[in-house]
């Protein structure tokens, strides 16, 4: 039961903010109907090695689908994630676009057991564009969340269920 009120309590703190970002589009932003889709591929924790389709609806917002697999204890582990990026800061007077952003997702895991099917995550990372307009390399960092794992959770404060997120992206323009 203890367990319990911990993962609830996570879930009252982590949501309101999830819902808040994904919710905070940038109606300036909303002005520009120039959309840019991109496929993506790249390896992170808790997204595995990871291919999917993100598509920039604003100058601020990004959204993005991908899959992924990897090994767990010899078997394959798959998963599906979305996820939202809120772009703030200045435009990078290479691209002409926000380049700084904050990214919220979701990552259901099909064959983990019950209480661990759903990680969410919160990270921060930017853009770094190679010449070709619409193309280069994505890096971000934070923290995800999974329920009933704090037995071998690495941060800090172990009842929290707090894995560190790390994602290096490759994105290229359609």
């Amino acid at each position: 039961m203890n367990r319990n009120i911990k993962t609830s309590t996570a879930f009252k703190i982590f949501l309101p903010l999830f819902f808040l970002f994904v919710c905070n589009f940038d109606l300036s932003g909303q002005t520009e109907k120039k959309t840019n889709t991109k496929f993506v591929f790249g390896i992170s924790a808790p997204e595995l090695l990871h291919a999917g389709v993100a598509f920039r609806v604003s100058q601020s917002n990004q959204l993005g689908i991908n899959a992924g697999i990897g090994p767990s204890s010899g078997e394959v582990w798959p998963s599906i994630s979305v996820e939202h990026r809120l772009y703030l800061g200045k435009n990078d007077p290479k691209t002409n676009i926000k380049a700084w952003f904050c990214r919220q997702g979701a990552t259901f895991f099909p064959s983990a057991k019950s209480s661990q099917k759903f990680a969410l995550t919160l990270t921060g990372g930017k853009d770094f564009s190679f010449k070709k307009h619409g193309n280069g390399i994505t890096i971000d960092a934070g923290f995800f969340y999974l329920p009933e794992s704090e037995s071998s959770s690495i941060i800090l404060v172990r009842s929290l269920n707090l894995w560190p997120a790390l994602r290096f992206e490759f994105y290229f323009a359609l």
